[in-house]
């Protein structure tokens, strides 16, 4: 710490006084010395006496202040090149604009989307430079809000000049007295997340609303996700049918059974067959099974559609019935014929 400029004086001038009256009791017990030889001790035991003081007083302090500056200094390049290796790098747009919306700033990613190779081609440049009417409107009211709010906000948008889709993070850029002078903007390209997203919904929609049965097995034969018809078709609610496994369901085979035929399908890749599940009251039920091997965040599992074949099973052992009774009629009355 520094000893303030007029507390230094004082003290160097009160050290000085108290030295020469130090100096001039001590000499006073040579009183046969000459004025030279006087002057030259006075000054040399004054320079013993305040050396110490001045090195521990100004030198001492200020070699460590700049020691810390130079470190600090040090410091400050080390991060500030870490951050510009980060913001160039990234894959991310980032980019600062003042309140009238001109570009500051803009990393290699931005450059690159908006045909710069040079920091000095956007200078001056605007973002309506770049961007329609409505797109500079909506950008600038946001610009502003940060600016009056003081606060970050996030926006998503769709770019019309190439038709992707941003989710842009506005935030406030400060000075040292905490006045809000620009406002960084860090611009992600969520294209394919929000495809992504829109597919899912897509098939979820279809998952859920489908007329058949729909589940995902991982391999050891536990239920993982599963539609409402699948559960009400048996009689469950969708908290009892998410702590079942296939061999809950299943009123023939074993888990050896299953377990077999899970790897067979696993070697396979997909399947047809038809089983016979229990339903939770009890009632038994023929369901033609289509099943097949999918990738599943990195992992396999199956995708099974069922369809209930009870009523097409029992219409068809009618039918079948049904004409075995006609065949034992016409056997009759082909024998009675005969007998005629």
């Amino acid at each position: 710490m520094f000893i303030r400029p007029i507390v230094l004086l004082v003290i160097i001038t009160a050290s000085i006084f108290a030295s020469a009256a130090l100096i001039d009791s001590i000499l006073s017990f040579f009183p046969k010395l000459s004025v030279q030889t006087f002057a030259l001790l006075d000054a040399a035991l004054l320079t013993v006496i305040l050396f110490p003081l001045i090195y521990y007083l100004v030198f001492e302090p200020l070699n460590s202040y700049i020691e810390q500056l130079k470190r600090s200094e040090e410091t400050l390049q080390a991060s500030e090149a870490r951050y510009r290796s980060l913001v160039e790098t990234t894959d991310n747009s980032i980019y600062l604009v003042n309140r009238n919306c001109e570009y500051l700033f803009m990393n290699a990613k931005h450059r690159a989307r908006l045909f710069f190779i040079f920091d000095a081609e956007y200078v001056g440049k605007t973002y309506g430079d770049f961007h329609s009417k409505e797109e500079t409107k909506v950008f600038s009211e946001k610009v502003n809000e940060v600016f009056d709010k003081g606060e970050s906000l996030q926006h998503e948008h769709g770019s019309q000049r190439d038709g992707h889709y941003f989710l842009r993070t506005f935030s406030p850029v400060k000075n040292l007295n905490g006045e809000i002078v620009a406002v960084s903007i860090v611009s992600k390209d969520v294209t394919k997340l929000k495809k992504d997203i829109e597919t899912e919904l897509r098939y979820r929609a279809i998952f859920e609303q489908s007329p058949y049965g729909i589940l995902i097995i991982d391999i050891t034969g536990n239920i993982i996700e599963f539609n409402d018809t699948a559960c009400r078709e048996l009689g469950y609610s969708r908290a009892e049918f998410a702590r079942l496994s296939v061999a809950d369901l299943d009123a023939v085979r074993s888990p050896e059974e299953i377990q077999a035929t899970i790897k067979e399908l696993l070697y396979k890749g997909s399947a047809e067959f038809d089983v016979m599940q229990i339903k939770k009251d009890g009632k038994i039920r023929d369901v033609h099974v289509i099943t097949r091997v999918v990738d599943l965040f990195g992992e396999k599992v199956f995708q099974s559609v069922w369809q209930d074949n009870t009523e097409k099973k029992q219409a068809e052992a009618a039918i079948i019935k049904y004409r075995e009774q006609l065949e034992k009629l016409v056997k009759e009355l082909r024998s009675q014929c005969e007998d005629k």
